[in-house]
């Protein structure tokens, strides 16, 4: 029964992100069908199949395109304030935002580099992503510089803290912030190989 379980498990894990990911385009897909149906047969008289996963394609690259440019950029600001304002539409908005934030958007402009420190206890190793350096108004003291970590949560590192630590209290990690992440996600269950990750931890950009 236990390797029974690990089979399932293991099948579950490497399966269920690819039908998770499907089924939500499909979803997608199909409800834009729906909407595209009554105009297809009142204006060609058939329907069209698959014109909405087209349709779809069409008006993601269109939105990205409109995003590109300035004038598209300040519309997207105006949009979003709007957007935030409203009571609870706003408070769903900035959640999913956040999400495609960390995941959508290249690693290295979110985090410059893989690093452990002792949390919540001297003794007790954490790990965290530097994402900047910490202003000397920040600090109390301001006696010794810090440095902007985000400590995530374990599967899900969409939520966290953000910590000013000591830079002297850092040690740098010989891994990339894909690896790190795959590493949080899976509650320390994948291990990446170490030659690969020492010579990727290599090349990754610095926090200092």
């Amino acid at each position: 029964m236990r390797r029974i379980r690990k089979w399932f498990l293991a099948g579950l894990a490497l399966t269920l992100p690819t039908v998770v990911t499907v089924w939500l385009l499909w979803r997608i897909i199909a409800s834009m069908d729906n909407l595209l149906d009554p105009l297809e047969i009142r204006i060609l008289g058939f329907d069209v199949p698959g014109l909405g996963f087209f349709v779809v394609l069409f008006l993601l690259a269109l939105a990205g395109a409109i995003g590109g440019n300035l004038v598209g950029r300040r519309l997207m600001r105006f949009y979003q304030m709007v957007v935030e304002r409203v009571p609870l539409a706003g408070k769903i908005y900035r959640a999913v935002q956040q999400i495609l934030e960390v995941f959508v958007r290249d690693n290295t402009e979110s985090f410059k580099s893989v690093v452990t420190f002792q949390y919540p206890r001297p003794g007790i190793w954490a790990m965290g992503f530097i994402s900047g350096t910490t202003p000397p108004a920040w600090v109390p003291d301001g006696t010794e510089p810090c440095m902007n970590v985000f400590l995530p949560t374990s599967p899900n590192p969409t939520s966290g803290f953000m910590l000013l630590v000591p830079q002297a209290d850092l040690q740098p990690l010989p891994l990339t912030v894909e690896e790190a992440l795959k590493i949080i996600i899976s509650g320390g269950a994948y291990v990446p190989d170490t030659e690969e990750s020492n010579s990727a931890g290599s090349n990754r950009p610095k926090g200092a």
